[in-house]
């Protein structure tokens, strides 16, 4: 897959988005991991198809088991031909999530500064199949430190699995969704892929973080007020 096309006018507006997904061992089951590859390359296809996202849109992705790394740095990803390889291991620190997600922005967001790009609020989609196991103290910590940073992300999550729908509330800053009882994980991620892209048009489109439409399906939302 190639592409030619790059933005070169100076103060072009960037719109970051990350998808934090959770890599636990978990993941493993019932083909979730794989749904999850499937999902990201349906994603970069998408953006490939739609030159006027990949102007202005910057994907990463952060995968978080008991430690969080980074599997795609910020990226046009309709450039990237081998996706990353997404191996589940571990247990689930969202504090690990919060804390690189915070460090990544804030350094995503200033070299896109530097490079004199006007850059729009980023966007996360956050995506677990488990409660965290860390201790409540410390990863509520690192998720207030995210929420006040200078640069805050808009957070739309998703409780799939056996997260809990008050953790993913909690964790929240535009919308929460819960899979519906009966709804298979692997199915959940699919139809999360297909908000994803559609949030990312919306989003590239309009010029703010943006998450189009109703629920997906199989999903309900959760009011966070």
């Amino acid at each position: 897959m190639h592409r030619t096309d790059a933005i070169t006018t100076e103060h072009a507006a960037i719109l970051p988005i990350y998808l934090v997904c959770d890599l636990s061992s978990s993941m493993r089951e019932d083909r979730r991991v794989e749904a999850l590859r499937d999902a990201l390359t349906g994603l970069r296809d998408a953006v490939w198809a739609n030159p006027v996202v990949s102007d202005c849109a910057r994907i990463g992705v952060i995968g978080f088991a008991g430690r969080a790394w980074l599997c795609l740095p910020l990226c046009d990803i309709a450039t990237v031909g081998d996706l990353p390889v997404l191996e589940p291991d571990g247990l689930t620190s969202y504090a690990a999530a919060f804390r690189l997600l915070h460090r990544t922005v804030r350094s995503d967001v200033e070299q896109l500064a530097a490079d004199q790009y006007r850059v729009l609020r980023p966007l996360v989609f956050f995506v677990s199949d488990g409660e965290p196991t860390d201790r409540t103290a410390e990863w509520v910590a690192e998720l207030a430190i995210l929420r006040t940073a200078a640069v805050r992300p808009e957070i739309i999550t998703f409780a799939i699995g056996e997260a809990s729908a008050a953790t993913l509330r909690q964790v929240a800053t535009a919308r929460c969704f819960v899979a519906s009882v009966g709804t298979a994980v692997r199915d959940a991620i699919a139809e999360i892929g297909a908000v994803v892209i559609r949030s990312v048009v919306a989003s590239s489109t309009s010029g703010q973080a943006a998450v189009a439409g109703p629920p997906p399906d199989g999903f309900d939302e959760l009011d966070l007020l």
